[in-house]
This record gives structure tokens, sequence and C-alpha cells, in this order.
């Protein structure tokens, strides 16, 4: 049986829109694994890495589920509390050549 990603890649390659998507919200999806994988590093549980930033275990679990667009003060004490610095870069897009 296949396997769901290897699935998903084929349906990014059949459909355009999919693939704009997937590039559109990938990077929200990367900070979220990566914060998931530093927590669960550090043997935090939601609720204590929500009573270390302030917020209630709610607003992590909405966070990491990608339910929930925080603001960027919160992925920053998120970071902090983690051991971690926020980098945010803003990189222009590339533009495609026209024929």
């Amino acid at each position: 049986m296949r396997r769901a990603k290897e699935m998903f890649e084929e349906l990014r390659a059949e459909d355009p829109e999919l693939q704009r998507e997937y590039d559109r919200l990938g990077p929200r999806f990367r900070l979220i694994e990566a914060m998931v994988r530093a927590r669960k590093a550090r043997n935090l549980s939601q609720r204590e890495l929500a009573e270390q930033i302030g917020v209630t275990k709610t607003v992590i679990s909405r966070l990491e589920s990608g339910e929930h667009s925080p603001r960027l003060e919160t992925i920053y004490d998120i970071a902090e509390a983690l051991g971690y610095r926020l980098d945010v870069k803003l990189v222009r897009e590339r533009r495609k050549a026209t024929a």
C-alpha cells in the first residue's frame, strides 16, 4: 500500500492550485513542526509550556494543530521558553520567467 506522503506528493504534482497553497502554508507548518519537536525534546507538556509563557494549554494545542495563527510575540515567547531565539526573515519572491 502506498504511503500517504507519496499520494500527497502525486496530488501536488497534478494540481497546481494545491501546490501553490502548499507553498504558501509550508513555512507555517515547518515552524509548527520545529516548535513541537523542541517542546518534546525538553520533555515539556503543552500545559507546562503554556504555564511558562503565560497562556492556556488550549492556545498551545490550537497553535500546534494549525488551528490558530499566533501573534509573533507568542512565537517569540515559545522560542525563548524552549531555549531558542526567533529569526524572522523577509524574503523576496522569485518571479517566474514568462515566455
